[in-house]
């Protein structure tokens, strides 16, 4: 069994044992209930996870999504306090998204910096304005429902969550498996100068993931200021480093050219229902950090494993 297949069958075992637990710890766990709120209160995650995939796909990573969340977050819930209409806030979120995933991509792609410390960078920068632009406290008063119903709205009895979760996996799935621009993403991930020599515009493929990125955890952000009705620019703190393992849970390749969003919707599952348990048995919120944080200790460690295993591969072709 190839290594990617046996971390994708690791990742399905692991939601089972998951649930079965649930389902022996706590009776409700298994309720329709239950599981609406796992995947409601897990579209932000579900989003950033969503473009993380993408990036690492292509060998890239993307630091800055969770300072984008934050300025996203704290610039809707502004426009929400001044009574300006959804749609609008909507454009302007995209247009923050846009903005900062393209200069992610450009850095990457033109002026040759690293990913990481690009988006490091850009991270940094993105968290210092958030901060500005509130003053460094939140930003509170009476935001109108009809922006809050962007996430807390209900369409047949379900909420608009689970549909922007489905949507949105639905959606990556076809642009990765079906769609050319979605061959070329593997094709880059798989190495760059093959996939140049197969006709890949290498540096618009990447500049177009990173704007993904970046528009994805924009959304996000918006979705916080609805949710909980003022702008935290607190807001989004480690959600780097949730979506990476989100992403490496569910079989993608931090090296590249591996993944999928199956994959990637079976960790983000795996996070949510441990979140999700920890809530139920009334673990103290102080404490849950360190059952995430051992978690992303073991999946740095598969990281490193994975690219210690190719050095070693590309020693041995040297």
């Amino acid at each position: 069994m190839k290594k990617f297949e046996l971390s994708k069958l690791l990742s399905i075992i692991m939601l089972v044992v998951l649930i079965l637990l649930g389902s022996q710890l706590s009776d409700s766990f298994l309720s329709v209930r239950n599981f609406s709120n796992i995947i409601q209160y897990s579209v932000e995650t579900a989003l950033i996870s969503i473009g993380m995939a993408l990036v690492l796909i292509i060998g890239g990573i993307d630091l800055s999504v969770g300072s984008v969340l934050a300025f996203s977050t704290v610039v809707s819930a502004k426009l929400a306090l001044a009574g300006v209409n959804t749609a609008v806030i909507l454009i302007v979120t995209i247009v923050i998204g846009f903005t900062v995933g393209a200069i992610n991509g450009l850095l990457i792609t033109k002026t040759k910096v690293e990913a990481f410390m690009a988006t490091l960078g850009t991270m940094m920068v993105m968290r210092a304005c958030t901060f500005l632009f509130t003053g460094g406290g939140p930003l509170t008063g009476s935001i109108k429902t009809s922006f809050q119903q962007i996430i807390k709205g209900k369409f047949l009895n379900v909420q608009y969550g689970i549909f922007y979760v489905i949507i949105m996996f639905v959606l990556a799935g076809i642009i990765l498996s079906r769609t050319r621009f979605g061959r070329h993403v593997y094709a880059v991930g798989g190495g760059e100068e093959t996939a140049k020599l197969f006709g890949v515009q290498v540096d618009k493929v990447k500049i177009a993931v990173y704007i993904i990125s970046g528009i994805l955890a924009a959304l996000a952000g918006m979705i916080i200021a609805a949710r909980i009705g003022i702008g935290e620019p607190r807001s989004g703190y480690g959600y780097e480093m949730i979506a990476i393992t989100v992403c490496v849970v569910g079989g993608v390749s931090m090296t590249g050219g591996k993944g999928t969003v199956t994959g990637t919707f079976i960790g983000l599952m795996v996070i949510s229902i441990i979140k999700n348990l920890m809530n139920l048995m009334n673990i103290d919120t102080n404490a849950q950090p360190i059952v995430n944080g051992i978690i992303i200790l073991i999946v740095a460690l598969i990281i490193s494993r994975e690219m210690l295993g190719k050095r070693k591969s590309l020693v041995k072709q040297i």
